[in-house]
């Protein structure tokens, strides 16, 4: 409403305010001083209280463009001024925990508070309270690719390279001024497309480009409101089989109704007789939906080679008829900016928007890279080229063509420089540019629903409650606008991290809103987003299973193979959750198979990589090993180097477990090397552990210590606490080798307290194993034999095959130490088999080593030599030396 001021939020957690308007954090009332990057990054994390904030993220939002930094140091730096103001502890966190390999996440409870503001929206005049925050709410942490990615998907009708189009109007220096009128709605009209009447298929491509340059003819001055051509794609499908060249009235309403057509066009063309058909005439019919009534019928003839003349006559008589200003001169050259140089690209272009409209996504960008080629100063092909390379997962060739698009965009008129400049900070990832960008266009053009949802969908990745007033705002817009399911989705992911309940409620509208205005599209990104929503969510297992199984079922029902592939992977987390690791496979397996079919390289190496790391630790190392390096191939092609870098670590950690050290080493370095070409201090930090553990392996323990300390050192730079742990436990075990057992005691004791309070049970494991190791070294076999038992459980519990078979190991060592040594020859010798089963080489190795001791305690002392020597031999032939080392001592 003109004159009402909109609320904004103030957060308070605990005894602190932080006030986004002021830029202001308060402690009871008192101001404490925060510099400005470490404010904002905490307004960051308080805005998605409960979400895991990405590195990534963070290094978009807090360093901008062409801003050289360090970042993990000055991340960590900030993070610290965080802590520091908030007087929190990195071991024991109230407000900020860090989330090992992946980010940040706000802990606290979250209370939004609201205070008035000066209103800079363009609203309708019609009398609606304002959507407000819900106070007291505990967002929980969800992996959000339907909240943003999935919608941008269905916002693509808005993007610029889905018409040649431009108007127009300038911005206000007073916005306000302009939020305070009223918002006048212009007419608005679909181009409905053509017929081919001689019906030859050759010439079947008139139609989509005789549209897109008509389209940009009628909306050059900006007076006309455009249907946009997707949705005219998708109602064209659902009209009846014998209309075409004119529409029957009930038709006529339906298209009045959605997608809110105020006037069609539509026609045909035909060859003309004559020596090589060089001319073509274009019979063009203007219906007006509300009355059914003929507005005008005209018929254009022209030359085949020359459409650009034929439109823009067709244009202008449109224009006459329909009571309109003419097109100026300048106009018409405006105009002609926006159009291709040549009918070739013309025709490439709208064939590749077809396929992104229908996901062919390598057949769209196939198209879209001849019309490149052909006109490279097209910078709508550029723009529409970036969009196909995004969806194949190629960011870089995807971010390259966004900023060719916006270098060519300089002559277009200020819509279309817009929608470009919000694209490429899109791709860029630079939200609150692109939250700029649609916030001057959604003023140009405060009546147009797509630009609206363009602006309310950058907002949530800055400020969720903006969005929600954006969302007001269209909601005020008359029907069929304001009753758009689009609204409804694009509301359920403003709700994320601030209220579940009501972002479940939201999508369940949007749902059944897209069903009745016939969009399957939106039906099944919607379910897709519910099935991410779930989890964690206090939702019935039949409830999520549910919403995952309508997911896949409408994705398949609109040929969206690669939603469904995103789909199957969430249902493969959802079996993996459930303890069903067959039908997790199965999921994992389709997943794959359907990304390969869309050819979404990134989505392949992710989900390899992701099925290839389960099956490490369910113990399969062959198939680990050739998951892992299938999805090295497809990591490189996109340029994935943080991908590149993990999956190379994740394939030293498997090499080192198969005993062969080597190549453990080798996949370590180029680790390495990847992780530091990007500077990903985190990524150098797990390198530096698998170093170490190779070193302790071969006996060599200064170069191991060496290793650890410096992985110790990075992790705590960057404050990731888990790993932190994980790394003293491993020099804890070091220094059991170096004859120090009760050097790390305490703090296996103090390690294996904290894992147990965050429930983590594979880390809880392995700390208490390595106490049972360092007790056991100091004699105290009675407490090592105390600490086996009560971790018994955790064993049972653990879904790492490797850790329980070292919680194995470590049991029998234990029995052997005891009164009764020989109890613990059925352990080792199942251990034996199944290190050898899972090709655990490593393990086996050091299996042996207690057979013999078993052997030489039981007095076969022949036998137990033979063995020794003989592990020996083998262990220094694969240099084990520290097994080697202790198999010659054992002889003596």
């Amino acid at each position: 409403m003109a004159g009402t001021s909109p609320k904004v939020a103030c957060y308070r957690f605990g005894p602190f305010e932080l006030d986004p308007g002021e830029a202001t954090l308060s402690r009871n009332g008192a101001r404490v001083r925060l510099q400005d990057l470490p404010y904002r990054l905490l307004l960051m994390l308080v805005e998605r209280a409960g979400e895991i904030v990405t590195r990534e993220e963070l290094r978009q939002h807090l360093w901008p463009e062409n801003t050289f930094v360090e970042f993990d140091n000055s991340l960590g730096v900030a993070i610290r001024k965080v802590r520091e103001s908030l007087n929190d502890n990195a071991d024991a966190p109230q407000y900020v925990a860090t989330i090992p390999r992946r980010g940040y996440r706000f802990l606290a409870p979250v209370t939004v508070q609201t205070r008035e503001e000066p209103l800079n929206l363009p609203l309708h005049q019609v009398s609606s309270p304002p959507v407000k925050p819900t106070p007291d709410f505990r967002p929980r942490n969800i992996d959000w690719y339907w909240a943003v990615a999935g919608l941008g998907l269905l916002l693509l009708t808005a993007g610029v390279f889905f018409r040649f189009r431009s108007g127009p109007p300038s911005i206000s220096s007073k916005p306000e001024a302009q939020a305070a009128a009223q918002v006048r709605l212009r007419r608005s009209v679909a181009v409905l497309g053509f017929r081919n009447l001689p019906g030859r298929h050759e010439d079947d491509w008139l139609s989509p480009v005789f549209s897109e340059m008509l389209d940009t003819e009628l909306g050059t001055r900006g007076d006309l409101r455009m249907v946009s051509a997707e949705d005219i794609a998708r109602i064209k499908r659902d009209l009846p089989p014998n209309e075409g060249v004119s529409l029957a009235k009930a038709t006529l309403e339906r298209l009045r109704e959605n997608p809110g057509a105020d006037m069609v066009v539509l026609g045909s063309y035909t060859p003309m007789p004559g020596k090589n058909e060089t001319r073509i005439r274009l019979d063009l019919r203007v219906q007006d939906t509300a009355d059914g009534e003929t507005i005008a019928e005209e018929a254009i003839t022209g030359e085949r080679n020359d459409l650009f003349d034929l439109a823009a006559r067709a244009g202008a008589r449109l224009r006459q008829r329909m009571g309109l200003v003419a097109n100026s001169l300048g106009d018409a050259n405006e105009a002609r900016v926006a159009l291709p140089s040549d009918q070739r690209t013309a025709r490439l272009y709208v064939e590749g928007r077809a396929k992104l409209w229908a996901f062919d996504f390598q057949g769209a960008r196939d198209l879209l890279l001849e019309a490149v080629a052909i006109d490279p100063q097209f910078p709508l092909a550029h723009s529409a080229l970036s969009e196909a390379w995004w969806h194949l997962g190629y960011q870089n060739k995807a971010q390259a063509e966004a900023q060719r698009a916006r270098e060519l965009s300089h002559d277009l008129m200020q819509e279309d420089r817009l929608l470009i400049e919000g694209q490429y900070w899109r791709a860029m990832n630079d939200t609150p540019k692109a939250v700029q960008a649609y916030s001057n266009l959604f003023h140009l053009y405060p009546d147009s629903l797509d630009y609206g949802l363009l602006l309310a969908t950058a907002q949530i990745g800055v400020q969720p409650s903006a969005a929600l007033q954006t969302l007001a705002a269209l909601r005020r817009l008359p029907a069929p606008l304001g009753d758009d399911a689009r609204i409804d989705m694009t509301e359920a992911s403003a709700w994320i991290g601030r209220d579940l309940i009501k972002a479940r409620a939201a999508a369940k509208t949007a749902i059944a809103k897209g069903r009745a205005q016939e969009r399957p599209v939106l039906v099944a990104r919607t379910y897709g987003f519910l099935c991410q929503l779930n989890v964690g969510a206090d939702v019935s297992t039949q409830d999520k299973l549910s919403d995952c199984k309508n997911a896949r079922e409408a994705a398949i029902a609109t040929g969206d193979r690669n939603t469904e592939a995103i789909v199957l992977t969430d249902l493969a987390g959802f079996y993996s959750q459930q303890g069903d690791a067959a039908r997790a496979e199965e999921m994992f397996l389709m997943s794959i198979k359907r990304f390969r079919e869309v050819g979404n390289v990134e989505g392949i190496a992710t989900t390899m990589a992701d099925l290839g790391a389960v099956r490490l630790t369910q113990g399969d190392l062959n198939e680990a090993r050739k998951l892992l390096e299938g999805s090295l191939p497809n990591y490189r092609a996109v340029e994935d180097k943080e991908g590149v870098a993990l999956t190379l670590n994740d394939l030293g950690d498997l090499s080192r477990q198969s005993g062969n050290l080597q190549a453990a080493e080798t996949n370590y370095r180029q680790a390495k090397e990847a992780a530091e070409e990007i500077e990903n201090t985190s990524a150098q930090a797990f390198v530096l552990n698998g170093l170490g553990d190779v070193f302790t392996d071969r006996g060599d323990l200064a170069q191991a210590r060496k290793s650890y300390e410096g992985a110790l050192a990075l992790r705590k730079q960057v404050g990731e606490k888990q790993t932190v742990g994980e790394t003293q436990i491993a020099m804890a075990r070091l220094s059991i080798e170096e004859g120090r057992p009760a050097d790390g005691e305490t703090t296996l004791r103090q390690w294996k307290e904290q894992f147990h309070l965050e429930q983590q049970v594979d880390d809880e494991l392995a700390a208490s194993v390595v106490l049972a190791e360092s007790l056991l070294a100091q004699h105290k076999q009675a407490e090592a034999q105390k600490e086996m038992e009560e971790s018994q459980s955790l064993a049972v519990g653990s879904q790492d095959m490797l850790g329980r078979l070292q919680y194995d190991l470590t049991s029998a060592r234990v029995m052997l130490a005891s009164d009764h040594p020989g109890m613990c020859k059925p352990r080792l010798e199942k251990l034996l088999r199944e290190a050898r089963a899972h090709g655990y080489g490593g393990l086996e190795l050091k299996a042996m080593l207690a057979a013999a001791d078993l052997e030489k305690r039981s007095g076969h002392t022949a036998l137990a030599q033979g063995q020794l020597a003989s592990l020996e031999r083998i262990a220094r032939d694969k240099g084990f030396g520290l097994v080697a080392r202790s198999a010659a001592a054992a002889r003596v």
